[in-house]
């Protein structure tokens, strides 16, 4: 009883045992009025009858059919009685005129006592009084006793029925208790398992498409971004901190010769370089910073509908210097009117990495093509480049935190470009993918349109 399941079943079967009641009740009202109302119209015929003969010949024809009616007093369990005006009986089944219990106008009711084999026994008697003629007194009636043990019998076998249901009904409640039992001491042995630090562990599924499997499905995709997340966290944190060391490294030894020759030390290139240094590490920082942002959906702004042909645009503009130096084609090719509900500084940057590292890997005379279009109600957006690209293998690496593949010229970066847009993405309840471009790079941010 300490499981809110088990409490919830026995108040349901206490509920439907008081309505099995009730209705048996109703049942047995409906049967006993019927039953009450049959009896009544037996008497009533059978009077009718007495008074047609006592019409057609008098007291002798009626005590005629009287005393012919009640040799099947066995098979009919009727009661006759006529008497004279002295109260001496004339003909029917009863010794004498009985001490009527209740009367109610013509109707009686009253008692007889049977003698049986060995024993005596008082049965009811429902009868209706008439007179027929002048001085004379005629009751016709019938025993009530199979009626009185019919209704028993019908209130003992809807007890027993009530009562082997209810136990069914708290049997079933109790089994179902169990099940929700089983299925909640599975969920809370899995949530301990992952409050432990196991991250893999994931709520079971049982297949049933119920509420709990619902439940089970949504929590696992919930603990599958979260362990993603931690993860990606835990690398990108790793890695910065392998990444930020050199640099740091650097500028603590020159600050260290500045400071043992003051004249020597503080030279313009000097500064210049620690400057260059301080740049790589706010730039690395700020891309953690935007990462974990769009990893953990903690994000300021609220969601807007962002126009994606403007932006590719803007960014082409902008980028288009760089591809002229460079000797490198650029061109877009967005459709018109493309919207995403998303946040715009974030889509921007993803964007901007994607063309940024195709711009970076890209020779002199090669191309870099944008194109936006719409397939099956989102909006697929991909960056074409004819650099060295990715071999296959290395593709779902690329897009971890710090990841500068080998056979990858060496550029300025912290190889924090893909994984920001990757984790946009993600935010956007989108994807990356990375394909073969033949040659090089094939970069498709896949979202849903606004």
């Amino acid at each position: 009883m300490r499981t809110s399941a088990l409490r919830l079943s026995v108040v349901y079967a206490a509920i439907f045992a008081a309505a099995l009641l009730a209705l048996v009740f109703v049942i047995y009202l409906i049967t006993a009025r019927f039953i009450d109302a049959e009896v009544d119209t037996a008497i009533e015929r059978d009077a009718a009858g007495f008074l047609e003969a006592y019409a057609r010949g008098g007291v002798r024809t009626l005590a005629a059919e009287l005393n012919l009616r009640a040799e099947n007093w066995g098979r009919t369990n009727a009661v006759y009685l006529l008497t004279d005006e002295q109260g001496f009986v004339l003909a029917g089944n009863l010794p004498a005129w009985p001490t009527m219990r209740r009367v109610d106008g013509a109707w009686v009711d009253f008692e007889i006592m049977v003698q049986g084999a060995g024993f005596q026994s008082e049965r009811p008697v429902r009868a209706m009084v008439l007179e027929p003629g002048s001085g004379l007194r005629l009751m016709v009636g019938t025993d009530l006793s199979e009626r009185h043990a019919l209704g028993r019998r019908f209130l003992v076998a809807a007890g027993a029925g009530s009562l082997l249901v209810t136990m069914l009904a708290l049997g079933i409640g109790y089994r179902q208790s169990q099940r929700i039992f089983a299925r909640v001491a599975d969920v809370s042995r899995s949530c301990a398992e992952i409050l432990g630090g196991n991250l893999s562990r994931r709520l079971p599924v049982a297949g049933a498409e119920d509420e709990f499997d619902t439940l089970a499905v949504e929590v696992n995709a919930l603990l599958a971004r979260l362990a993603r997340t931690t993860e990606i966290l835990r690398a990108s944190l790793h890695s910065a901190a392998h990444d930020l060391r050199s640099p740091m490294h650097r500028m603590r030894l020159r600050m260290e010769r500045a400071l043992a020759d003051p004249v020597a030390g503080a030279s313009r290139e000097t500064v210049e370089v620690t400057l260059q240094d301080l740049d790589h590490m706010q730039r690395v920082l700020t891309a953690l910073l935007q990462i974990a942002e769009a990893e953990s959906g903690a994000v300021g702004a609220r969601p807007e509908a962002v126009a994606m042909d403007v932006l590719l645009a803007e960014l082409v503009e902008l980028y288009q210097p760089q591809a002229e130096q460079q000797g490198i084609t650029l061109q877009v090719l967005p459709g018109a009117g493309l919207q995403v509900m998303g946040h715009r500084q974030l889509l921007a940057q993803a964007v901007a990495n994607l063309i940024d590292n195709a711009l970076k890997f890209t020779p002199a005379g090669g191309s870099v093509r944008l194109a936006a279009q719409v397939d099956s109600g989102r909006l697929v957006l991909t960056v074409a480049d004819t650099g060295p690209g990715i071999a296959a293998g290395d593709r779902g690496r690329a897009v971890e935190p710090f990841v500068r593949l080998s056979d990858t010229p060496s550029r300025d970066g912290a190889g924090l470009g893909l994984s920001l847009a990757a984790a946009v993405a993600r935010l956007h309840s989108g994807s990356l993918r990375l394909d073969d471009n033949h040659p090089g790079l094939l970069v498709t941010l896949d979202l849903p349109l606004a």
